[in-house]
């Protein structure tokens, strides 16, 4: 956690308050994901990443087909469709069903109670964000 300064609505005579803020890392490139997971379960880099592509496609493919995907241990994903509104039905035309497709993650249990009980740890620097 990094610390951030910010001063409320900017309006002045509003006190500065201090707030704890998520520390930011780069992106796992997916060779040093594969290359991990590799090590870990002792299995070759090659079948790491046809087990990885294939959980992504079986993801994809039964997300957005309207189920939810739970991985053991892990949490489910699933997917919500925005589309846009017509006053009447014969308005309603097929390209409008789908203005726009997310795929969401829901951590289980377990993962919550993992990452809850993980710790926080501080990084004071002496260099706050300036959230004005």
């Amino acid at each position: 956690m990094r610390k951030s300064q910010r001063q409320l609505n900017y309006v002045e005579g509003k006190p500065t308050v201090y707030q704890l803020r998520q520390l930011v890392y780069a992106p796992i490139k997916e060779k040093d994901l594969i290359k991990y997971v590799s090590q870990s379960a002792n299995v070759p880099e090659s079948t790491i990443e046809a087990a990885i592509l294939g959980f992504a496609n079986g993801i994809l493919y039964y997300a957005i087909n309207g189920h939810q995907v739970t991985f053991p241990g892990f949490g489910g994903f699933w997917c919500s469709l925005k589309a846009k509104t017509a006053r009447t039905l014969a308005e309603l035309k097929t390209k409008d069903v789908t203005k726009s497709l997310v795929l969401h993650f829901t951590p289980n249990e377990e993962l919550r109670r993992i990452i809850a009980g993980s710790g926080t740890t501080v990084v004071d620097d002496g260099v706050y964000e300036n959230q004005e």
